[in-house]
């Protein structure tokens, strides 16, 4: 009976050591693949801050491994910033294009990228995330949305592969559960379960996308490598931005402009009103005082000095704005006079 008992305690020993292990084996896969997988070994980081990295990691893979890149590359900073910045994102149900890269991200990524580069392998890649404000993002409870990318240089040419696009950026994620993934070269067909936010990159001189196996993959972007071309669509962008700025100042002037026309224009109508009710009263003076019974001539008061004297003003007023002619002014003016 004891040895039963022995031989039932090593059984349940044994399995619960075969379970750990089988557990140990899952997690470290799964640790794995949190990661980026075994393909996605990290050998450097470049620069880091919190969630937002430069890094350098090994190739990413497809079905077949991809070609060596052209790696160490010198692009220089003010290069990336340059082919980074020029670029512009249409995003559905938006007005109009935003950049994809806001000032800040450009100043933070040009020397970690460039640096990248340099140092990186033929089969290394530098993959990068980095969060800041754009305004195409709109959320009721946070300001920032969070971008994922591959660099490298092949044959040539500036590739970036883009994973995440201005996505909403959490900052009490737990990353080692939910990663920031950069863009591969691998398709993945969208996930139907998840909300996707459709965008094209908007068409630029020296910019195009790769096409594999017939497919054109719009989040894959192959850049000339040429400075020139990049600083002179830099320079456009610059000098766009500057007329839409000047064009809005414009819009400003004149619409400020308009409603001063129209506090003037009212402005005159209500004085135009007022003439038109003392023309009327002029009018009808001398028929009052034809009326008036005889009486023996008194001396005018001042206050009635004051008024003839102010109607006489109205009277040159009236002329001097052309609603009443020179006859017309003589006439009513000997009125005024004879009244006296």
């Amino acid at each position: 009976m004891g040895r039963k008992t022995v031989f039932g305690k090593c059984k349940a020993l044994y399995g619960r050591m075969i379970l750990a292990a089988v557990l140990a084996l899952i997690l470290s896969g799964c640790g794995a693949n949190l990661l980026g997988g075994k393909n996605a070994e990290i050998s450097s980081v470049i620069w880091k801050h919190r969630d937002q990295f430069v890094r350098i990691e090994s190739q990413d893979r497809a079905t077949t491994p991809p070609p060596a890149n052209d790696h160490p590359a010198s692009l220089s900073a003010e290069q990336i910033r340059n082919m980074l910045g020029s670029l512009d994102v249409q995003f559905e149900k938006q007005e109009k294009p935003v950049p994809v890269f806001t000032f800040k991200e450009l100043e933070l990524l040009g020397e970690a990228i460039s640096s990248g580069l340099t140092q990186a392998g033929p089969r290394e890649d530098v993959t990068f995330a980095i969060t800041g404000i754009h305004r195409d993002f709109i959320s009721f409870s946070k300001d920032r949305s969070v971008s994922t990318y591959r660099a490298f240089v092949e044959n040539g040419q500036f590739n970036l592969i883009i994973g995440d696009l201005h996505e909403e950026y959490i900052e009490a994620t737990e990353r080692r559960l939910y990663p920031l993934v950069p863009g591969s070269r691998k398709y993945t067909p969208p996930n139907p379960r998840r909300k996707i936010t459709t965008w094209q990159i908007m068409p630029e001189a020296g910019l195009k996308t790769k096409t594999i196996d017939g497919r054109e993959r719009h989040d894959w972007l192959v850049l000339n490598t040429d400075p020139q071309l990049w600083k002179s669509a830099m320079a456009e962008k610059k000098e766009a931005k500057e007329t839409a700025k000047e064009a809005f100042r414009e819009a400003s002037e004149v619409r400020e402009e308009s409603a001063q026309l129209e506090l003037e224009q009212q402005r005159m109508r209500s004085e135009l009103q007022e003439m038109k009710q003392t023309i009327e009263q002029m009018k009808q003076a001398p028929a009052a005082s034809a009326t008036a019974p005889a009486v023996a001539p008194t001396p005018a008061a001042p206050a009635g000095l004051d008024k003839i004297e102010q109607r006489l003003q109205i009277l040159q007023q009236l002329k001097a704005k052309g609603l009443i002619n020179d006859q017309e002014f003589r006439a009513k003016k000997q009125e005024i006079l004879d009244s006296i």
